[in-house]
């Protein structure tokens, strides 16, 4: 028999297929990766600013001020003020929102096979779910991630920083060359390196993208001498989030450059405190991203929670699917939805005159990768 009803040797697509499974696979959301595992402690300091994981919100705003410019520095001995410091105030922006869910009848899990039925124990608190369900969640959740991972990365296209070497946010254009007989030391890493000093960036640094460079951090394993004699294998290099939504969003074979701390994914939870449990005929709770289910693990991702209700059905009626009414028996109705946000060091955080103007931490760029003869002489190429 077909669509996974219980012959004797029907087998379950998992356990053959086993990491070639669909379900098993998740999509690189390599910029919702890099903000939940690279960023610093902070990110819970601002999501508990405006949730306190008790199912409450309330409003947030943070508060930033600009340094002095050395143009105001006296170079005589006076009682004059120069300044009044003031604060500046950045307010939480709505949250975005995601939502997916799916029905399935008693009676089709009926024709299954009995380990249909069986339960498993998930969520915060911990609930029982059917293993069907279960194993639908778990082939669903690329999905409502992909679709976060996109919105985000749409967000950041526009909230990136001024390089002061540019002078602009649109992003510069670095070439790793396709010679290696030469070293130069204005393109390729080297610029990207030297260009974190000139924007007076110390901490550490993740790059998020794809196109060319996610080709060359391939090549890195390989790396070593070039014939100029430089080990380019030492080279430190910061680490790198694959992400394919970046392309066509942020532009062909561009990269994001983000230091610890200047971007932040914000979350919040509903279904949390005297908002989880059962109430009426749904049960309420926060699921983490089932991690473990999936063939390529990544423990950053654990650190995304969604909020689940599962709601039965307890008599046939008629509901609407996919925008059409549709008659459907009992059974249970599971709503699998996010509230997320974006942020990013606000770009007015220095005054005009500051040779950080508009900078935040946050630098684009476009990878090409040319011969070094055909537009001056570029850094190492893998």
């Amino acid at each position: 028999m077909a669509n996974g009803y219980c012959p004797s040797l029907l087998a379950h697509i998992n356990s053959i297929a086993e990491c070639a499974s669909p379900g098993r696979k998740l999509t690189p959301a390599g910029l919702i990766k890099m903000l939940l595992g690279f960023q610093n402690s902070t990110a819970s300091l601002i999501n508990s600013g405006f949730d306190n994981a008790t199912g409450h919100t309330r409003t947030l705003t943070v508060k930033y001020r600009e340094r002095p410019l050395s143009s105001q520095i006296q170079d005589s001995e006076d009682c004059e003020v120069d300044v009044v410091p003031v604060w500046k105030e950045w307010s939480l922006p709505g949250l975005s929102y995601r939502e997916f869910s799916f029905f399935l009848e008693d009676t089709e899990i009926q024709k299954y096979c009995s380990e249909a039925s069986g339960t498993v124990s998930a969520g915060r608190p911990a609930s029982q779910f059917m293993t069907e369900h279960f194993d639908y969640f778990v082939t669903a959740a690329n999905a409502i991630l992909k679709s976060i991972n996109s919105a985000l990365v749409t967000a950041m296209a526009t909230k990136f920083g001024t390089n002061v070497t540019i002078n602009s946010a649109d992003g510069k254009v670095i070439n790793i060359s396709k010679d290696a007989d030469e070293f130069a030391l204005d393109d390729g890493l080297i610029a990207i390196l030297q260009d974190l000093r000139e924007n007076e960036i110390c901490e550490d640094l993740a790059i998020v993208g794809g196109g060319l460079y996610s080709n060359f951090d391939l090549s890195r394993i390989a790396r070593c001498c070039n014939a100029a004699g430089f080990d380019m294998g030492r080279l430190s290099v910061p680490t790198f989030y694959f992400d394919k939504e970046t392309q066509p969003i942020w532009g062909q074979n561009s990269i994001g450059v983000f230091s610890q701390g200047s971007a932040k994914m914000l979350n919040r939870n509903r279904y949390v405190g005297a908002f989880a449990g059962q109430k009426g005929n749904s049960f309420f709770f926060t699921m983490p991203l089932p991690v473990s289910e999936y063939c390529c693990l990544d423990s950053n991702l654990s650190n995304l929670v969604f909020d689940v209700q599962m709601r039965y059905l307890d008599c046939p009626q008629t509901i609407t699917i996919d925008g059409s009414p549709t008659a459907v028996g009992r059974g249970w109705q599971v709503i699998v939805s996010k509230y997320f946000g974006l942020w990013v060091l606000p770009d007015d955080a220095y005054q005009s005159g500051d040779d950080l103007e508009g900078t935040n931490g946050t630098l684009k760029y476009f990878i090409q990768n040319e011969s070094s003869n055909t537009g001056g002489a570029y850094a190492y190429a893998p």
